[in-house]
Formats: C-alpha cells, sequence, structure tokens
C-alpha cells in the first residue's frame, strides 16, 4: 500500500454520499431489459467420488447481450429444498473449491463464473521475445469504459447477479427464498448489489471489497487489476473526468449501502493493496443492519485465508438456523 492506514482512521470513514437521482430507475431500465431476455437454463450432472453425499453439476443460463452465465452447482443429498450461498470470485480470480462443510450442514452452494472468466478465456499471452507470461496481465474489461454506461462491464455483472437468483428460483431441489450471497473483492460488491434489489437473499458474506467508496485512495492501488484499466479514463481531460465520477456513481457498490437491511459479515485485511481499508469501512459504516467485519491486521487481500473459512460457516449456520 502507498502509506500505513491506521484502524481510527478507517473506522471513522464515513464519506457524504450523492447517489444519481435517476440511479434506481437506471437499474429499473436494466431490469426490464433483462425480463425480456429467456433464462434457458441447462444442468449438467458431474459424476465424483463426493456422489453419494451430493450432487454436482455443472450449469448454465442466459444473461443480458447473449452470453452465457455458467456455474457449478452442488446439492446436498437431503430432502426438501435446500438453502444456498452463492459465491463470486473477483475480478480476474479464479473460483472457489467447493466447500465440503457446507454440505454437512445440507446447505447448496453454487460457483458463478464472472462474465468473460473461465480458464479457456483468462490465458494471459506470452512475451515473443522473453518467452514468459506477460506480467500484470489483465483482460481489460474495464478499459472499455463508461461511455455510455449502459455498457459498462459492471452494469453487465450487476444484471447477471440477478439472472442468477432468478435461475435459482426455478432450480429443482433449492430453497429461491433463502439464499446468502458471498463475494470476494468485486465479487463482494456484485454481492451486494443482489441483495440491495432482492429481498431473496438472507445474508451477506463480504471478503475485503474493493468496488466501493471509489476515490483516490481506492484508484491509488495499482496492483488492482480493474483500477490499472480505468485510470485512463478516468484521468481524461477535467470537463469528462466529471462525467466519468458522475457516470461511476451507478456502479459503486457504496451507494447501494443503505438498502441492505440483512445480516451481512465483512473481512478486511489491513494491509491490502488491492482493496483499500477505507474503502470497505466506508461501505461497513453506512449499512443500517446487523453487521459485523473480521479484521485482519497485518494481512493483505487474502486477509482470514485460514480463519476466515470458520467464520463464514458459522455465519451460515446463523443465518439458515441449520
Amino acid at each position: 500500500m502507498p502509506e500505513a492506514i491506521s484502524f481510527d482512521v478507517c473506522f471513522q470513514t464515513f464519506p457524504k454520499l450523492d447517489p444519481p437521482d435517476d440511479l434506481d430507475a437506471f437499474w429499473k431500465e436494466g431490469f426490464l431489459q433483462l425480463k425480456k431476455v429467456p433464462i434457458q437454463s441447462t444442468f449438467k450432472t458431474v459424476l465424483k467420488g463426493s456422489f453419494i453425499w451430493e450432487s454436482l453439476n455443472e450449469v448454465s443460463f442466459q444473461g443480458i447481450g447473449n452470453y452465457t452465465i455458467h456455474g457449478k452447482l452442488a446439492i446436498p443429498r437431503k430432502r426438501g429444498d435446500r438453502p444456498v450461498v452463492v459465491f463470486f470470485h473477483d475480478y480476474m480470480g479464479v473460483d472457489e473449491e467447493i466447500h465440503k462443510g457446507y454440505s454437512d450442514l445440507g446447505v447448496a452452494q453454487l460457483h458463478v463464473s464472472l462474465r468473460g472468466h473461465g480458464n479457456e478465456m483468462l490465458q494471459a499471452p506470452v512475451d515473443p521475445v522473453t518467452n514468459k507470461t506477460v506480467i500484470n496481465w489483465s483482460a481489460n474489461y474495464f478499459a472499455e469504459g463508461l461511455d455510455p454506461k449502459e455498457d459498462f462491464y459492471m452494469r453487465k455483472l450487476y444484471l447477471d447477479v440477478i439472472r442468477t437468483i432468478e435461475f435459482l428460483r426455478l432450480a429443482d431441489g433449492i430453497d429461491g427464498d433463502q439464499i446468502i450471497l458471498h463475494g470476494k473483492s468485486l465479487g463482494a460488491s456484485l454481492a451486494v448489489f443482489g441483495a440491495a434489489y432482492s429481498d431473496r437473499v438472507k445474508g451477506l458474506i463480504l471478503e475485503t471489497p474493493n468496488f466501493c467508496y471509489i476515490d483516490k485512495d481506492q484508484l491509488s492501488l495499482k496492483q488492482n487489476p480493474w483500477v490499472r484499466e480505468m485510470l485512463p479514463t478516468l484521468e481524461k481531460r477535467a470537463t469528462k473526468k466529471i462525467d466519468y465520477k458522475k457516470a461511476l456513481a451507478y456502479f459503486d457498490s457504496i451507494q447501494f449501502a443503505k438498502k441492505i437491511k440483512i445480516p451481512a459479515l465483512f473481512s478486511c485485511g489491513m494491509e491490502d493493496e488491492k482493496s483499500h481499508p477505507k474503502s470497505i469501512f466506508a461501505l461497513f459504516n453506512h449499512m443500517n443492519c446487523d453487521k459485523r467485519m473480521q479484521i485482519y491486521p497485518n494481512e493483505g487481500n487474502e486477509a482470514g485465508k485460514e480463519k476466515q473459512p470458520t467464520a463464514n460457516l458459522e455465519f451460515i449456520k446463523e443465518i439458515f438456523k441449520v
């Protein structure tokens, strides 16, 4: 991180919110467009060693813009429809493995691959001179910018979250009204959006969120690939810069914080170089709900890698009463 940041400074981070006047109207229009797209869900059962205890399925369903969303859905072999945890990974990140502890509780889990991700889509190119993989390569989905904002990558991702919730409502063996959204870094902002616009979500697990309170501190962390990709757009001439900052407010997840009325579990590494602790606390402080945060003073973006799964499991037990 460019400079050390204290807990006290983070704890007192409570920026004034200035959401666009037409924020909800903008998203309502997006939801109307999404409704015109048929879900067209597919299930393919995968045979594995754990098959006796759960069914593991490769699933897909249609998102906006003629895009097919892919995921892995594990459903415990127990009677009745199961509550479900949905996991959204970080931008340029990889999906987590199926969590056996959830199946033991009788909780289903859906791991969603972010739009444009998947192993075949995120192969870093090889430098023809050095014959080595290019360092700090990223997919440039954010470099497409905010002009127009209706085509911005985050709009597509947010609408994919809503479509994921709709998919679960129609999935056999799933209780579509008992959902926890779990996100890592950028994926955590996707989870916030889903909870802001769906009453089917009953809890949030937000690990080191970072597409929130996008100010100079978060934008200084160039180890974060979406930050690197967006900076050329945000640093354009002053008149345009103001327009881009205004457009960004439609997607900054801090603007959805006041809509969250369900329990939320955060994690924060105070030495994080991808998700600025001030941004995490800004989102946390603006939520008016049952909220708690796991703080790791000497860890970075992978904060709590050993301890956090246990905290997440206890939270899931509490929310689903299992």
